[in-house]
Parts: C-alpha cells; structure tokens; sequence
C-alpha cells in the first residue's frame, strides 16, 4: 500500500506501507474528490483485470473514519444491483487542524471536484506536482482549468500536463463511497494545451501529445472498459466541451428553477421557450469564441438549431434522471453555475453579447428561486430577442 500520512487518532484506520517505490509511483493513480465522478473513476480502475495502484485523497479527517465504517470500500449500484471495489489505499491531505501534511510526487491525479472547489483542492497538493504530472479535470462547465493555471501554476513551464474529460454517464450520489449508475454513457478525453488562455490562434495544433510517461494516466482510462473511453483531438475535446456547457446550461438550471427531473421540463411549451431564448444567446457567444473557429463546420456544429437538437438528445437519455445542479441545490450545496451559464455570461461581455436571459438564470438560481411556468414571462421578458443583441458587424 501507499504510504499514508495521518496524524495519531487515525493510525488505526489508514495503514502505511513504507516499501512505496518511486516505480509505484508512477504508476499509481490518485483520486481527488470522492464525489459521483470520483467514485465511479476509482471503481472502473479497481474493477480492471490488472489495475493500477489507486489511492483516494481525502481532504478531512471524518471521511476517513466514513471510510473506515463504510467497510473500505467504493460501491456502484447498477439496476438495483450493488457491486463493491475494495482495492485502494487512502492518504489524508490534512490535519485535523487544517494544516497541509507533506507526500509524494504525484505523476497521475483524476480530479472529481466540483468545480467551485478544484482550484482550492488542488492548491493543497501543489507542492506534489510538477512538469511530469499528469492532471485529468473532470468538472462541469468551463473555466477551472483557466483558473488553476492562473492561480496555481502561472509558469506554463513547470506547469502540470492537462488532459480534459467529458462524461456522459448519468449518476447519483448515495453516500459519500457509494453511488448510483442511473445511465450508461461514455468518457471523451483529449489532451489541452499548457498555454493559458486556450488561444486557437496560439494553439492551433490538432495534435499536442504526450511523451510515454505521460501518457500512462490517459491509456489507463481508455484501457477501462466500465467508463467506455475514447481520446480524442485537442480541437475536438475543446469543441465536445463546449456541448456538454450547452446541455448543461439548458438543462441543469432549468431544473432547479422548475423544481423538475430532465424529462419533465420540455414537454411544457413555456420552459421549451425558455430555453431556445437562453440557447440562442449561448450559440451567439460560442460561435463567436476563436478556440472554436478552427475547424471546418464549427457555426453548423454551434448553430442554436444543432445544440437544440443535442439538448432534447439528452434531457430524453436522462429523463429520469434529477440534474447534479438540482441534487446540489436540494441537500443545500453551492451549485456550479458561475462555471457554466456564468461562464457563458463571462465570454460573452468579452465580445458585446449581452446574455440577459442567463443572467437571470443565474439570479435566480443563487437565490434558489423555484417557480411554475405561468411565471415564466414575469422574469424573463419575451419581448427581448437575444438574436438582436451583442455586436454589430463594422
């Protein structure tokens, strides 16, 4: 096993191996944050016929005594069936005080936490990071990985390798190690240029690779059958990121505002409405974005007609299923919405597009406003047309 570190009234619960190797160690894949993303990542890995070293990074002493009680393990529920993975080792990134405990070099972290809390997560592990490293960012919307270089990393040159995912699985959470696999879907992933900002004008290589080494984080996740992965090109991960803002930005609010699973929001023609005014002021802000323009067919693909179609696509896979945003919202956490519609709102005052209907959104959403939809036209004034505002063409 890893070697822990822990302070004396946990030393019964974590156990240390201080044969650790520096060969270990570049094979080991750390998790930070055991949220639905992180659960289900750690029990992908640990369920491969010959997995990696995975060690779970806890950010407070109780989830390791949750751990401990919970019977060290990760579970995954499919269709009513529960399935346990107990092969992993935890290290705590904290005193109970607060104070940050030393650790190895990490070469491969997946990062499962939200987007609210990445940058300060993984602020905490900065001195175990360098230029070999490995980072998969696994957040909802956009702008995290623009934060962190800013925040943590400001020298590109010792900064730590990129690597974006996108998921599709459809999950939620039960416990703080156990959640439920509601829908089956898949994981895109692609390596992102270290320059900060992304710039296609800067970065307008279709093929930024990584030396073997790595690499390793990215050909254990395509080489795991339960996250149905595939790599894809820089351009590509960078444009699949933008649909999945776009799907999450029309249906994760929606259903906090509305009080509704996905399924239950666009059979009303109000909320169907609703959301082609905000996607229209979205496509506006999209199409006008460069790291978008470099590939052929990108107004088609970011088009409100096509992202609508991509919207209805996935709120029909999920209907069933109750948004992350609303799950947040209804056991009282912080949402991401400054990550997704407000990053929207963000690149669009970069270009004078004025987002109006997603500002609202985002109000309401912070003020954790519920309504019906015969309120609809009371906050969002029909007699604005987002296709008339933002820039006027010299």
């Amino acid at each position: 096993m890893a070697k822990t570190h822990v302070n004396l009234t946990l030393k019964s619960i974590l156990r240390a191996d201080l044969s650790y190797t520096s060969q270990a160690g570049d094979r080991r894949v750390y998790i930070l944050g055991t949220g639905n993303i992180g659960k289900l990542f750690a029990h992908s890995l640990a369920k491969k016929p010959s997995p990696p070293p995975v060690t779970l990074l806890l950010h407070r002493p109780s989830l390791a005594r949750e751990w401990e009680e919970f019977g060290k393990c990760i579970e995954i529920i499919r269709n009513g069936a529960s399935e346990k993975q107990y092969a992993f080792d935890i290290e705590l990134l904290a005193h109970d005080n607060g104070s940050v405990l030393d650790g190895d070099l990490i070469r491969n972290i997946i990062v499962g936490t939200k987007a609210t809390h990445t940058t300060a997560a993984i602020a905490r592990i900065k001195h175990r990071l360098n230029e070999q490293s490995t980072i998969l960012f696994t957040q909802n919307g956009m702008g995290v990985v623009e934060q962190v270089s800013e925040e943590i990393f400001p020298d590109y040159k010792s900064r730590p390798n990129y690597v974006a995912s996108i998921l599709s699985h459809g999950l939620a959470s039960v416990s703080a190690f156990s959640s439920i696999h509601a829908g089956l879907g898949a994981v895109i992933v692609g390596v992102l240029p270290r320059g900060q900002p992304v710039d296609a004008q800067k970065d307008r290589s279709d093929s930024i690779t990584l030396d073997e080494p790595s690499r390793y984080l990215i050909q254990q996740i395509l080489d795991t059958p339960a996250l149905v992965a595939k790599e894809v090109s820089t351009t590509e991960v960078i444009q699949a990121q933008m649909e999945k803002l776009i799907m999450n930005a029309m249906i994760n609010p929606l259903t906090v505002i509305f009080d509704r699973r996905n399924g239950e929001l666009f059979g009303y023609s109000k909320i169907l409405s609703l959301m082609r005014l905000l996607l229209c002021e979205a496509s506006l802000v999209l199409r006008a974005l460069p790291e978008l323009q470099n590939s052929s067919g990108w107004a088609f693909r970011f088009s409100p007609e096509r992202l609508e179609r991509l919207v209805m696509d996935i709120a029909e896979i999920n209907a069933n299923n109750r948004s992350s945003m609303l799950q947040d919202v209804q056991v009282g956490k912080g949402t991401e919405i400054d990550y997704i519609n407000g990053y929207i709102i963000r690149r669009g005052e970069q270009f004078g597009i004025d987002c109006l209907h997603n500002r609202t959104l985002v109000k309401m959403v912070k003020e954790n406003r519920v309504i019906n939809e015969s309120q609809i036209d009371e906050f969002f004034p029909p007699s604005v047309d987002p296709r008339s505002t933002g820039r006027q063409d010299k």
